[in-house]
């Protein structure tokens, strides 16, 4: 019997040996069997914390709110007990909320950064006041002020003109809903070419965004655009008041020479594809002409032109004809089919030899001219002016060599 007893004592103090820890840390929670760690925080009001509040960090619970005192200088302290082995940033700030829609609070601290250094048992924690989100009871009294200053009879009136507004148009405002039905339903329907218009909208607010810097140089010179507008309204109100007349003054000039602005037009739609077939030829000119009238300008000095002549013959294009005897005007078939070919070194006059484009009107040139003469020299001689000569015959009377 004695041993039996012995035996279940034994039994009992392993069990209990056993299950006690398991207990004390199901009801007491991890830190239950060794010291928390604590932290303090001193705020302007408390919020309703009450001992036992729960504590989070980053929605973990890491504690509870330990002790809520009122300090001798009017803040209230709250004390957390913090599991031991929580890692805390040293910059975290503690915030009061409402734990659940109930409206329990609870505490949430909010590290600012993940790295050391970490809090440490009797550290405090910082509480800003502009960080402590907005109470229910204090959303519940700004409601309950605004409810009181809101004029009821202006309510009513509200209704009454609201109800007015809608009355009589119940039929309108059903044909509406039926007709933006009718609408979502061919949206629907039309949804696969729809979705392109949709892609590109988004592109072109991609590219609009991307181009953001060009789009607003473009609007700054829009709206510049528009104060030169804006400051030219003078000039627009006296356009306006003129122009009838002026309009009217246009009007009589064109019906008074309505035939000769046709043959007008008749003649350029004839010389405009001459001039387009001669582009090329029109730019070089116009290039090359400034530039020989600059150097035909470098002549002039002191009021007279200085130049002189370089004698020189190159080949020539001839055609074996006999010359008219002078004093002859008797009327003569012109011909049409002698032409020079182009040659090196060689420039022929007149417009029959004009170089042209693509060989135009030269369908019926078939008698090419001869080249004769002889070719172009590397020194060609120059005749000299008369004041050369008179000077050079001064030089060769008294003897003395002549510069060439």
């Amino acid at each position: 019997m004695k041993r039996l007893v012995v035996v279940q004592v034994l039994m009992f103090l392993v069990i209990a040996a056993v299950v006690i820890p398991f207990g004390v840390r199901f009801v007491a929670g991890p830190a239950g069997l060794s010291t928390p760690m604590t932290l303090r925080a001193s705020m302007t009001d408390a919020f309703g914390l009450n001992k036992g509040t729960s504590v989070t960090v980053r929605g973990v619970e890491v504690g509870a709110v330990d002790t809520v005192r009122l300090s001798p200088d009017g803040h209230a302290v709250t004390t957390l007990a913090i599991h031991p082995g929580t890692r805390i940033p040293r910059d975290s700030i503690m915030t009061v909320g409402m734990g659940t829609a109930a409206g329990i609070q609870s505490v949430d601290i909010l590290p600012q950064s993940d790295g050391a250094p970490f809090l440490e048992s009797g550290d405090t924690l910082a509480a800003p006041v502009d960080r402590q989100p907005v109470q229910m009871d204090r959303v519940m009294l700004d409601a309950a002020n605004l409810v009181r200053g809101i004029d009821s009879r202006a309510v009513g009136e509200v209704s009454d003109e609201l109800s007015a507004s809608f009355s009589g148009l119940g039929p309108s405002l059903a044909t509406l809903i039926d007709n933006g039905s009718t609408i979502s339903r061919r949206m629907h329907e039309r949804l696969g070419q729809l979705q392109p218009l949709i892609d590109g909208t988004t592109a072109l607010v991609a590219t609009m965004a991307a181009q953001r810097d060009s789009f607003q140089r473009g609007m700054n010179a829009s709206a510049r655009f528009t104060e030169q507008l804006d400051a030219s309204a003078p000039v627009f109100l006296y356009l306006t008041d003129h122009s009838p007349a002026t309009l009217a003054s246009v009007r009589r000039v064109m019906d008074t020479y309505r035939d000769t602005f046709g043959a007008t037009l008749a003649n350029l739609a004839t010389v405009a594809p001459i001039i387009g077939d001669r582009t090329d030829s029109l730019d070089t000119g116009l290039t090359a002409i400034p530039y020989g009238l600059n150097a035909l300008a470098s002549i002039v000095k002191n009021d007279r032109a200085d130049f002189s002549l370089v004698a020189t013959q190159g080949p020539v294009c001839t055609h074996d004809i006999d010359r008219r005897a002078i004093g002859d005007v008797t009327p003569v078939e012109p011909n049409l089919v002698r032409y020079c070919p182009p040659a090196p070194d060689m420039q022929m006059r007149g417009a029959v030899n004009a170089p042209r484009p693509n060989d135009l009107g030269m369908q019926n040139s078939k008698d090419p001219g001869g080249v004769v003469g002889p070719p172009v020299v590397a020194d060609p001689v120059k005749i000299p002016t008369l004041a050369e000569v008179i000077y050079k015959w001064r030089m060769i009377l008294k003897g003395k060599d002549v510069p060439r």
